[in-house]
């Protein structure tokens, strides 16, 4: 005689259970390690603390709107660049300007406090890949792996050192919102079974019991959260996609063994109907923000930032989507510049070899997937494999749909659109697909806790190796130009550094030594009006009258800056020359 089912899948269960040291696994053990990795990434990313402000950080310390109170209305009103006279017209992220605003308050203008709560938000987002881990698989081991893999990993070196992407913020507020989303579904699951426990019972003992359902908060919460991601970064327009499958696809069922049957019995056209249910406050949130959005941004919805034909755009996918893979999986070098990959006509070195790249790791990511929902329908009980079945939705939907984005390159910056921080994101996905594996190999764990501590010691120096990069203007770029030569953007911004040296030595009375940096920055870029207005300047101070003149009205009709003109029109008066009109 068989035994029952529950019964089977009990014995299957312990059958496989690791023989493991308890004291290794204990709570005290995990949480000290928690405690040790905590510590250990603040250690690996001090060296930041020293680092100057770099690219963005600039502009956004000296916004106005940061360094004064009464502008938070603003915040939801303005685009991000809406404090420079003619910016670009992109990006709307209030949540992000706030967060600013906060780091502006704690720190003011002293790059130390910036860097160490850039730090503490890495921490922090960490910390609820962590939690989710553990909230999904109720594994401690998985939870620490997830976590110290995602903390470590030397991509994050860009989101961490520097100061002002929104990439961190963005994913702390995605991570957040599933966590509520998911105590929401545990709310309501609990609530089912307590009216169906009830049913036979009067009205006045239901609607007494209901009083104290938490489940319209859990979901509030959430649909805030979500908001908040949303206008953290344009990343996270993702997010209520992700929650529609995750509702649709592994919905929560009965509270007991006939979890999985219960979820079968529901055809689709039900589950759909109660998936958008689920979701539609999600998408009442979304709507509000587009509809905020396109207000910010002058009735634009999307800013493009060039035209190229969609040819060229689906031929380079090949290769940008190669260029992801290997941030993500081999990151033994810093992907942060990267040579532009568009490629107009087909061809086997930047179309088929990196597609093939591409499929042989969606190829892999899909073999993992079904052998890890096998291995959780066979040995584990309904819930826990219901568990890992959302564990598994949500690893490769965090690791997929947030890098789609990034393949619209109409909407990036032209020559300049390959960046490791895009993968800040769906690193979290690919951790949490780490911890899965973890949870459901229970043979050798101690040489996969081994290897996996290995790979984080790896990663660490990786990570410190990295991070030095970002420590100034000048290093980045010269860094930046070594690792992508061809890369016009940060070449450009290259020679802009060295005139920002130039500029140091103008004004520290050397202009014999500033004067030759900014002549090779005027040849390389003639059209750079920030070098023709430092060279004016050494000029007026070497009193060459007739050169500073002319560099200053070269930089003035490059830039038409009312204080270059002001230093021009000063010069022309010195020399006895009437005041320009142009």
């Amino acid at each position: 005689m068989s035994a029952p089912s529950p019964i089977r899948q009990r014995k299957a269960y312990h059958s496989v259970a690791p023989a493991i040291p308890g004291a290794l696994f204990s709570s005290l053990s995990i949480g000290l390690a928690t405690v040790a990795l905590a510590v250990a990434v603040f250690v690996i990313y001090s060296p930041a603390l020293n680092y100057q402000f770099v690219l963005d950080d600039h502009r956004f310390i000296s916004d106005p709107r940061l360094q004064s109170p009464g502008h938070l209305w603003e915040y939801f009103t303005s685009y991000v660049w809406a404090q420079i006279p003619g910016g670009p017209l992109s990006f709307y992220r209030p949540f992000f300007v706030l967060w600013m605003r906060l780091n502006f308050i704690l720190s003011g203008m002293s790059p130390w406090g910036w860097h160490l709560l850039s730090i503490a938000k890495h921490v922090s987002v960490a910390v609820l890949l962590g939690l989710l881990v553990w909230k999904l698989l109720q594994d401690r081991i998985a939870a620490l792996i997830a976590g110290a893999l995602f903390a470590l990993h030397p991509a994050q070196t860009e989101s961490v050192a520097w100061v002002t992407v929104p990439d961190p913020l963005m994913s702390a507020a995605v991570l957040g919102t599933l966590l509520l989303f998911l105590r929401y579904q545990e709310h309501s699951e609990v609530k089912q079974l307590r009216e169906e426990q009830l049913r036979k019972k009067s009205r006045k003992q239901i609607h007494s019991k209901s009083k104290n359902d938490f489940s319209v908060v859990w979901i509030t919460a959430s649909v805030i959260t979500c908001l908040a991601a949303l206008m953290a970064k344009e990343t996270a327009i993702v997010l209520p996609v992700i929650l529609f499958a995750l509702a649709l696809i592994v919905p929560f069922g009965k509270v007991g063994e006939d979890q999985a049957q219960g979820a079968k019995s529901l055809n689709s056209r039900t589950r759909a109907i109660s998936a958008f249910r689920e979701t539609l406050p999600f998408l009442c949130a979304t709507v509000i923000y587009l509809f905020l959005r396109v207000n910010a941004l002058k009735g634009q919805s999307i800013a493009l930032t060039q035209h190229l034909p969609w040819s060229t755009v689906l031929l380079s996918w090949p290769a940008t989507l190669w260029f992801y893979v290997k941030v993500l999986l081999w990151p033994v070098r810093s992907y942060a510049f990267a040579d532009p990959s568009l490629t107009e006509t087909f061809s086997l070195r930047n179309v088929f070899l990196p597609g093939l790249g591409v499929c042989c790791a969606v190829a892999i990511l899909v073999t993992g997937c079904i052998w890890a929902c096998r291995k959780a329908k066979r040995d584990l009980p309904d819930r826990e494999a219901a568990n890992v079945g959302r564990a598994l939705l949500l690893g490769c939907f965090l690791l997929i749909f947030p890098i789609l984005p990034a393949l619209n390159l109409n909407a990036l910056n032209p020559g300049d659109f390959l960046h490791g921080r895009y993968v800040y994101l769906p690193l979290t996905g690919l951790m949490l697909l780490a911890a899965i594996g973890w949870h459901l190999v229970k043979k050798g764990r101690l040489f996969l806790l081994s290897a996996a501590a290995l790979v984080a010691v790896v990663c660490g120096i990786l990570t410190v190796s990295q991070e030095s990069m970002w420590k100034d203007d000048l290093t980045i770029f010269t860094v930046a130009h070594q690792m992508a030569p061809h890369n016009d953007p940060v070449a450009k911004n290259l020679t802009r550094a060295h005139v920002q040296v130039a500029l140091s030595l103008d004004d520290a009375g050397r202009c014999d030594e500033a004067l030759p940096i900014f002549e090779q920055a005027i040849q390389q870029y003639p059209q750079d009006w920030y070098a023709w207005a430092g060279r004016g300047e050494c000029f007026f101070k070497l009193d060459d009258m007739p050169r500073a003149e002319q560099s200053l009205h070269r930089a003035f009709e490059l830039s038409r800056e009312p204080r270059v003109n002001e230093e021009w029109q000063q010069v022309r008066a010195r020399m006895g020359l009437s005041s320009s009109s142009e």
